[in-house]
């Protein structure tokens, strides 16, 4: 699955300390225009609308991360679910929800359609490490809830 077939969304912000900084170095033709309601929070706020736009733009920094995660994230589970026999289950989207550290990945097929929550330290585990062990969990975790699927029908 080289490109992603899968929906990617992400409903909270996460920006890391590098994001950050990034944002804060960027050249000011880099920084976002900012919309008239950016503009009067920065003001409500009390900073400066460059200030604003470095804040907005480290969320943009975030956000391209998350996703690239999200996407990393569904192809791996994608290769596990081919391998699950409980049918031909595909990844419909993968939902970074930070607030709550989950993931949420839809996965679809044979009539069923189930949402499984990954918990955020399993899912950064998997895609920072990679081990066997990482995978059996995650694996462990969509077996689950796979079992627990019901007809599409019947929702």
């Amino acid at each position: 699955m080289k490109n992603s077939d899968f929906e990617v969304m992400v409903s909270d912000h996460s920006t890391s300390v590098e994001e950050w900084d990034r944002a804060q170095r960027a050249p000011r033709s880099e920084l976002p225009k900012l919309s008239a309601d950016q503009k009067d929070m920065a003001r409500k706020f009390g900073i400066s609308e460059e200030e604003y736009a470095r804040s907005v733009l480290a969320g943009v920094y975030g956000d391209e991360r998350m996703k690239s995660r999200a996407r990393q994230l569904g192809q791996i589970i994608q290769r596990i679910a081919g391998t699950l026999g409980k049918g031909e289950y595909r990844v419909k989207a993968v939902v970074a929800e930070m607030f709550k550290s989950r993931w949420v990945v839809s996965l679809r097929g044979h009539g069923t359609q189930v949402n499984v929550a990954i918990p955020r330290e399993l899912a950064d585990d998997v895609l920072d490490s990679y081990t066997t062990d990482d995978i059996t969990e995650l694996k462990k975790k969509l077996v689950a809830g796979l079992q627990l699927a019901e007809p599409v029908g019947k929702r």
